[in-house]
């Protein structure tokens, strides 16, 4: 690639802050000049149950090449279940995603899990019927399980909560939400209790969000009190996913940070390290969304840079996972920090996936407002059915 980029450890932070709970979503990757790595299966780490299948044999073909969209957890509650339907086909959507477990630890569909008692849960009671409805009309339905921002959880049982060495009390990320220890047995019971769950009412895949450490600049007052021993951060991270991927007989999928593109191992203590999580899923979702790079990159931005980073993204996952895995980009649908949102915003992106590789993309954007991904992929039909 043609430009570089060092980020110090507190703009990393900075930049991986927001994700997808901010106004509009967010973070991105960082180019760097480190080159691939090979596949590096965890042999050295502590009880972790070694894969039932092979990585990626449980996507089917049509799960392998999708375009998607992120759809808002309101409209779930409040529309009908025909107008979630015709809404996404309209679009252009062949696929979905639907959060089961939002990034305040809310549970949207049951009430009858361990921890999930009281009003903030279960609100899109007729769930089932929105899946079995999308499914009908082809749509192929992804659950989005956030992980480890978890403020109802907390709430709970603060047992299972990061501490804050300052205080003692529950650590909180800027937005004042708490997370539960990534090394908690709890917080693992709960997360394979609700991807279980969702498998049971018809999800055909569970994707985790949050599936990481916090490393904002407040990060450093952490402390993990449910830690035993001395594991790596991925280790964590693999054993959460061996866990899940022992429970579910659907396909795994998880979002990440496009930065770990480009950065072999965990350098950015998230507890990405691809490698090692790589035998516990199906599909990986790079979130590369040029708004939360350095502000050089998006207030005066090159639409060459911007396919270029994508397409790189993409393509040195694919060659440090290997094809089994389906690489789809998390694409950015908002026009926050993008000065030049258009049509060929959306299509410059498109375009990169495709170049990089990708198996299908996903948009994002958190209000549900695809107006302009819309307008792209009807565009894309009349010249189909023009050939």
């Amino acid at each position: 690639m043609g430009f570089k980029l060092h980020l110090p450890a507190v703009t990393v932070a900075m930049i991986i802050f927001c994700c997808h709970a901010s106004a509009e979503p967010a973070p991105s990757p960082s180019p760097s000049p480190i080159a691939p790595v090979h596949m590096v299966y965890p042999d050295n780490a502590t009880d972790l149950p070694v894969a039932t299948e092979p990585a990626g044999s449980e996507l089917t073909e049509k799960g392998r090449n999708i375009r998607g969209l992120y759809v808002p957890y309101p409209r779930l509650r409040s529309w009908k279940t025909r107008r979630i339907v015709r809404w996404v086909k309209e679009i252009g959507a062949d696929a979905v995603v639907l959060d089961i477990k939002d990034d305040r630890g809310r549970i949207t569909f049951t009430r009858e899990l361990p921890y999930t008692k009281g009003y903030a849960h279960g609100e899109v009671r007729r769930m089932g019927k929105i899946v079995k409805t999308l499914k009908e009309e082809g749509i192929y339905v992804i659950g989005r399980l956030v992980c480890f921002k978890d403020n109802k959880l907390v709430r709970v049982r603060p047992d299972a909560a990061i501490r804050d060495r300052r205080t003692g009390k529950p650590w909180r990320d800027r937005g004042g939400l708490a997370w539960v220890d990534p090394h908690s047995e709890v917080a693992h019971e709960h997360i394979v209790n609700v991807a279980k769950a969702a498998a049971a009412i018809g999800f055909q895949e569970i994707q985790l969000d949050y599936i990481r450490f916090p490393v904002e600049n407040s990060a450093r007052y952490a402390d993990y009190p449910n830690r035993v021993g001395s594991p790596e951060r991925y280790e964590a991270i693999a054993k959460i996913l061996s866990k899940v991927d022992h429970a579910i007989d659907i396909p795994l999928s998880i979002d990440v940070f496009g930065l770990t593109a480009y950065h072999p191992g965990d350098e950015d203590g998230l507890g990405q390290s691809l490698e090692h999580l790589a035998p516990y899923i199906d599909a990986i979702s790079p979130m590369v969304y040029l708004a939360n790079w350095p502000r050089r990159y998006w207030e005066y931005p090159k639409p060459s840079k911007t396919h270029a980073l994508v397409s790189g993204a993409v393509s040195r996952i694919r060659l440090r996972l290997g094809d089994d895995i389906a690489v789809r980009p998390l694409l950015q649908a908002f026009k926050w920090r993008a000065k030049n949102f258009s049509r060929y915003f959306i299509v410059n992106q498109i375009n990169a996936a495709t170049k990089g590789g990708s198996s299908g993309y996903l948009f994002w954007n958190q209000s549900g407002n695809y107006h302009k991904v819309a307008a792209v992929w009807k565009n894309d039909e009349k010249k189909k059915g023009a050939e």
